[in-house]
């Protein structure tokens, strides 16, 4: 009995300590998530589970926007402490959801998200995002965005897809297109719109000229970049073609390039801007038109960078233009413009809802905006919002 007892107490001492030695090999030490390996053999089982049950099921490829900046400025003791101050928040959001995170490798992390559909997984993601903006960290001055933040792509998988490697691989081609959005969003893959190559040729070309202002003030460069997107869904929801299509995309992209002829100290200014310092502001509409006259074949673009902050009552500037005085590009690229710097997120700050803005939209038709493009661009952030809405009710159902 005796040896028994002792043969009993080794068993469970050996058992408990193959369960350690095997949740250490499934976890990842510095960030408490777990393991590339896990993963791998967690996303088979997942997969098929979700063909079983005949449920969503979508993955996200996480990457931590310019981590390797992080490390240069403060070394690789410190950026391992932010690995593990993200991989926390990672976990701390994503285990009461019952979804599976893990770190990929370097600064790159995975999550499986069983029930969800893409669209839920943008809204929980873009949540997520939100919040670690918000979270201080040391150090975060050193970022373009002033706050810990990253990017990340989505792939809803199709229950008839088994290949996992290949589901991997488009994930990750999702997170790059949202780095090439300009980091800290997320973006769905299959989202990106065919274009004629010359339009992808022109947008690539002033991307370039666009990307001057991480140097400068990264916010324009965001604001640049959300703006053409909007163009771009808008130009595909008015059905717009040709050079309607080339002037109101390209004009979004190009329309603040003017802006790099501010000085510094009055663009990045936190309060408020002196009388003389918003003079100056306001002639970025006049550079940027001097900027893109240089390029014959952006010529065509001179309208949306000179009166994009044109008023349909007449009283923008530079020239007080009054309704259809005002190119029509122009006038949506303003209602656009408008609605972005109304809604733009920004780290410790509070900003207008997507409802809000869209009230006031509404509220400035007839004189700030063209009434009838207003409607249009209402009724289409309107569907989009139900869209959303929608996914954050099938979320709560899940979680119940």
């Amino acid at each position: 009995m005796a040896i028994g007892m002792v043969l009993s107490h080794l068993f469970r001492q050996l058992f408990k300590m193959y369960n350690e030695v095997t949740e250490k090999a499934n976890t990842d030490l510095r960030t408490g998530l777990y393991s590339h390996s896990y993963f791998e053999e967690k996303l088979d089982e997942y997969m098929r589970q979700s063909r079983e049950q005949g449920q969503p099921l979508s993955l996200v490829m996480i990457d931590l926007d310019d981590f390797k900046k992080y490390n240069d400025a403060f070394g690789h003791p410190k950026g391992d402490k932010l690995l593990g101050f993200f991989g926390q928040m990672v976990k701390s959001h994503c285990e009461p959801k019952g979804l599976f995170a893990a770190r990929y490798g370097g600064e790159e992390f995975a999550i499986i998200m069983p029930g969800f559909a893409k669209e839920q997984a943008r809204s929980f993601m873009d949540a997520f995002r939100k919040q670690v903006n918000d979270t201080p960290f040391e150090g975060v001055e050193v970022f373009p965005h002033g706050c810990v933040s990253f990017s990340a792509g989505i792939l809803e998988i199709s229950r008839e897809t088994y290949d996992k490697s290949q589901l991997i691989d488009w994930a990750d081609r999702a997170l790059y297109a949202a780095k090439a959005k300009g980091k800290n969003t997320v973006f769905i893959y299959g989202e990106e719109s065919r274009l004629p190559p010359m339009l992808e040729n022109d947008i690539y070309e002033l991307e370039q000229q666009v990307k001057i202002f991480l140097y400068k003030d990264v916010y324009t460069y965001k604001h640049s970049k959300r703006v053409f997107a909007y163009a771009m869904e808008m130009a595909e929801y008015l059905k717009l073609r040709g050079e309607d299509r080339r002037q109101l995309v390209l004009g979004a992209l190009i329309h603040d390039i003017g802006k790099l002829e501010i000085p510094r100290d009055i663009l990045n200014k936190k309060s408020k801007l002196t009388g003389d310092e918003w003079e100056i502001v306001k002639k970025h509409v006049l550079w940027g038109k001097e900027i893109v006259s240089v390029t014959p074949k952006f010529k065509d673009l001179i309208p949306m960078v000179e009166f994009h902050h044109e008023r349909f009552d007449g009283k923008g500037y530079p020239n007080g233009l009054k309704g259809e005085e005002i190119p029509k590009q122009a006038r949506l690229l303003s209602i656009i413009d408008s609605f972005d710097a109304m809604t733009t997120e920004r780290p410790y700050q509070e900003t207008k809802s997507y409802s809000d803005a869209l009230q006031e939209i509404h509220r400035c038709a007839g004189t700030q905006f063209d009434p009838e493009l207003a409607a249009q661009f209402i009724g289409y952030m309107e569907g989009k919002l139900s869209e959303a809405e929608a996914a954050v009710t099938a979320e709560g159902d899940h979680d119940d």
